[in-house]
């Protein structure tokens, strides 16, 4: 298995993500603080404390990140990994969106089809290469195969089901203009999803197209 975060990364990039940044700045704040307080004599003038507090700060700004980034991805498993598995596939991305940013989309969407191979079963990496698809490359037919194949699983959470059956409503309402296939997933959407804000739109917008058709 190949190991993204590291190839995909540059060390600065790993630098800031890891929270090294963070504890520079915190670092330094230690610093300036503790000369602060060495000036009004609350703590010993000692170049060693002076060092001390800059470490302290470093490892309290490092320390915090670190946690965020933890309880964040912990979050996301949580709501996109609907077995409660504890050792279910965390997804990190940072190394395709860094990618994305710099503007390198094949070497992208080369990224998310790996990522995609090494979670073949995990609908949330599968919607994520989907969006990109769609979002950067403005390439429908790939975000459809890709939103069809994540529905395909009937996994995720409902709130990531109800997106995906959204988005291919939309690609078929949209760019693919195939409004009979539109209004068979619409009636998929009202069905699968009762009494939601999308459902609603599902059947006004299915109403709409019937009686389009009907008037031709």
């Amino acid at each position: 298995m190949r190991t993204h975060e590291h190839s995909g990364q540059s060390n600065a990039e790993r630098f800031v993500s890891g929270g090294g940044m963070h504890g520079m700045i915190t670092g330094v704040l230690g610093l300036f603080f503790t000369v602060l307080l060495q000036a009004k004599g609350h703590v010993p003038n000692h170049p060693l404390v002076t060092l001390l507090g800059g470490v302290l700060g470093f490892g309290t700004g490092y320390g915090i990140m670190r946690m965020l980034h933890k309880s964040g991805t912990a979050f996301a498993n949580s709501v996109y990994s609907p077995s409660g598995d504890s050792t279910a596939y965390t997804p990190t991305f940072s190394h395709i969106e860094a990618l994305e940013i710099r503007g390198e989309l094949d070497g992208a969407a080369l990224a998310w089809t790996d990522a995609v191979a090494e979670a073949p079963e995990h609908a949330m990496t599968i919607v994520r290469a989907a969006d990109f698809h769609l979002r950067a490359r403005k390439d429908a037919e790939a975000a459809m195969q890709h939103y069809l194949r994540a529905r395909a699983l009937g996994s995720g959470t409902p709130d990531l089901r109800r997106y995906v059956q959204q988005k291919i409503v939309d690609l078929y309402l949209g760019q693919l203009r195939d409004e009979g296939r539109a209004m068979v997933e619409l009636r998929r959407l009202i069905d699968g999803f009762p009494g939601t804000r999308e459902a609603e739109g599902a059947r006004e917008a299915l109403a709409a197209l019937k009686a389009r058709r009907s008037e031709a």
